[in-house]
Order: structure tokens, then sequence, then C-alpha cells
């Protein structure tokens, strides 16, 4: 019994002494892109480029790779909708991204580590216009990045993202009893820069 404690606790030590540390990684940024086109008049409504905010939880998955939960929230708006014939308006709202993916490394220095970042999941755009409501739909996301170790439990990361949110031809938004647009296209395009500090725990 003792030799199998004895065992039990080196291989213990062992997987400490190899494990990987959870990461938290705060994040602003600037986000731009995003359009849509309206079928009923084939007018552009371009959203707004504005400051994001955003939170990233890594967790270890093998030698230089991870798994991450990615959050980002875009406060912004989506200008000249048309509500009647007579009348357009602004629309403020708020572009969030959900998702599931990870990195994996392109390159590794002393003290640089490039990587490739990616994941799927959805977004939710919510209005701020009496009659309308919020969208969720499905979407994807990739991009670079880099980060330089400060210190042995703080890095900074710095990275690009590009987001595509999926739509059929033809779909309806922000309706609630009824459509405030009616758009075409298969994708919603958006990009992102980002920098936060990696907390490794």
């Amino acid at each position: 019994m003792k030799n199998i404690n004895k065992i039990l606790f080196i291989c213990l030590l062992a997987f400490s002494a190899n494990s990987y540390s959870v990461e938290i990684i705060p994040l602003i940024g600037y986000r731009g892109g995003g359009e849509f086109v309206d079928t009923a008049n084939d007018k552009k409504h371009t959203i707004v480029s504005s400051d994001v905010l955003g939170l990233i939880l890594s967790f270890p998955y093998e030698q230089g790779k991870d798994i991450e939960i990615y959050y980002s929230h875009q406060s912004s708006e989506l200008k000249s909708v048309t509500l009647t014939t007579s009348e357009t308006t602004d629309i403020p709202l708020s572009i969030d991204y959900l998702h599931i993916g990870g990195t994996a490394p392109i390159a590794e220095f002393d003290s640089l580590k490039t990587f490739m970042s990616g994941g799927v999941g959805f977004t939710y755009i919510s209005p701020d216009l009496a009659g309308s409501q919020s969208d969720l739909r499905a979407s994807l996301s990739i991009g670079v990045g880099m980060k330089w170790p400060i210190s042995k439990r703080i890095a900074l990361r710095l990275e690009t993202r590009g987001f595509a949110t999926m739509y059929n031809n033809n779909s309806a938004i922000l309706c609630n009893g009824g459509c405030t647009l009616q758009v075409s296209g298969s994708f919603f395009v958006q990009a992102e820069v980002l920098a936060g500090l990696a907390i490794r725990f």
C-alpha cells in the first residue's frame, strides 16, 4: 500500500510539473466593417467602426496549443436606415461575439510567440430601437497574433481577427411584428485589432 501511495505521489508531482496554466486575457481593441444591403431599395447601411472590449479564457490543450473561449462586445450604430418613405435614422446597436476555438503556433522565439487563432460560435446583434428585436446568428472567426512575455505569469498579447456571420439571401433582420431590414448576401463581415494582457494562473 505504501509503495502505491509513493507511485501516486510521484505521478502527481510529474503531472504538476508538466501541466500548463490557465490564462485570463482581458482585451481592448477597435472593430471595423459590416454592412447590410436593403433589398427594398438597394441601399447600403454601414455599421460605424468603434472600440471593443473583450475577454479570452485560455485552457491548455497540448504543447503550444490552447483551447479558448472568446467574447467581445461593440457598441455602435447602423447608419441611415429607412423606417418609412420619408424617414431615415441611425440605429444604435451592440454586436457581441461568443466563440469556442483555440490557437496553434506559427513560430516561437525566446521573447516572442506567433500564433493562428480561430473559433466558431454566435453573433448577437441588439438594436436600441422601438419595434425591433435582437438577432442571433452563427458565425466563425480566424486571426493571427503574437505574445511577448513581460514576466513569468504575464504576457502582452496582440491580435487581429476577422469575423463572418452567416445570413441566408434575403434574410429579414431586427424584426418584431414587422421587420426593419430585408437584407441580401450570405455573410456579414467584420474585422478587429486587439491588445490585452495574458495573466497566467
